[in-house]
């Protein structure tokens, strides 16, 4: 097949083109980023602005089999895709966001994908919903396209996703914090969430670009097994070899003393788990075991990562000094 992966230069975007690659596929990838190191050379990289409609159109001028589109993030730029790739492609793969199920009035976890067609939006929204949010405007355009004119649109929304190379540095968070030794505090730590593996989202990617009919639906992907923080931390400590030491503290305490939340970036105020069970019976769906690919990002990180620590562990002395007091209280 030929493929057009838009972003396709960087994290799960990168290691989906990879994968296609390998799998005999003709893999065009286009970013404002490229040319970028680490791809086969037989993979076409051209470098274009995504919110720009005359570089998209460049792009039209050849047909795709497939379009893997990771850097829509408005209704804006999900418009200039329809009007551009309209009849050019056989698929159309949308990356969306489970950052879509917070925004509904009503919407609980398990999270399920009819629950954006069910719910309304809650009113107003704060400015800390401005990304899920973009992404659900976008998600109502390829949808409305899919529904009036047919366009052959597909959407994922994956949850928190790790694995090497992720620029957030959220997981080496917490995994650097247990190298050295040091307590973590991990308010929210019983709640449950769903994360995927970098290498996962990106074989979702090639499960829906080869399934039969995925014209006009959604899919959640993630973990199979969901995890608390509290496990995703312990199993990391595992791996590193260290005894974890988790100081539970009430958020209000946290917050009173001038705790930086940053430094616990998968805290939730509460279960924020996707329901995966339609991709599982539609897809055949299943993931990596989470330690298996847990080991596998940790030893990358070890071993291999050589960037700059995450911007929160320039907190770390802070943490420390509030740890001994939390540890004096009386």
């Amino acid at each position: 097949m030929r493929i057009l992966i838009l972003g396709g230069t960087s994290f799960f975007g990168k290691e989906a083109a990879i994968r296609l690659h390998k799998a005999g596929n003709e893999v065009t990838v286009f970013s404002r980023r490229a040319p970028v190191d680490g791809l086969p050379l037989d993979i076409r990289q051209s470098r274009g602005e995504r919110t720009a409609e005359i570089d998209l159109s460049r792009m039209s001028v050849e047909p795709w089999d497939v379009i893997i589109d990771n850097i829509c993030y408005s209704a804006e730029d999900a418009e200039k895709a329809v009007r551009v790739f309209n009849g050019r492609t056989g698929l159309y793969i949308f990356t969306s966001s489970a950052s879509v199920y917070p925004l509904l009035e009503g919407a609980a976890s398990p999270f399920r994908e009819n629950q954006t067609e069910l719910l309304k939006l809650k009113d107003p929204l704060k400015e800390k919903y401005a990304y899920g949010l973009g992404k659900y405007a976008a998600e109502r355009v390829f949808l409305q396209a899919f529904a009036e004119k047919r366009f052959p649109a597909a959407i994922v929304r994956p949850p928190v996703v790790i694995g090497p190379n992720d620029p957030s540095l959220r997981a080496y968070s917490y995994w650097l914090r247990l190298a050295d030794g040091g307590p973590l505090f991990l308010p929210g730590a019983s709640y449950r969430n769903r994360y995927i593996f970098s290498g996962d989202m990106a074989r979702a990617m090639e499960t829906l670009a080869y399934a039969a009919e995925p014209h006009g639906k959604t899919y959640n992907f993630g973990d199979s097994q969901a995890l608390t923080l509290e496990d995703f931390v312990k199993v990391s400590a595992r791996i590193l070899h260290r005894d974890a030491e988790i100081l539970y503290p009430e958020y209000a305490w946290l917050k009173e003393n001038g705790f930086n939340f940053e430094a616990t970036p998968f805290t939730m105020g509460g279960d924020f788990v996707l329901d995966i069970s339609k991709a599982e019976k539609e897809l055949d769906w299943a993931s990596t075991p989470a330690a298996g690919w847990l080991e596998t990002c940790i030893n990358w990180y070890l071993f291999s990562y050589t960037g700059p620590a995450p911007k929160n562990y320039a907190s770390r002395k802070q943490e420390l000094e509030l740890a001994v007091k939390w540890k004096l209280r009386t």
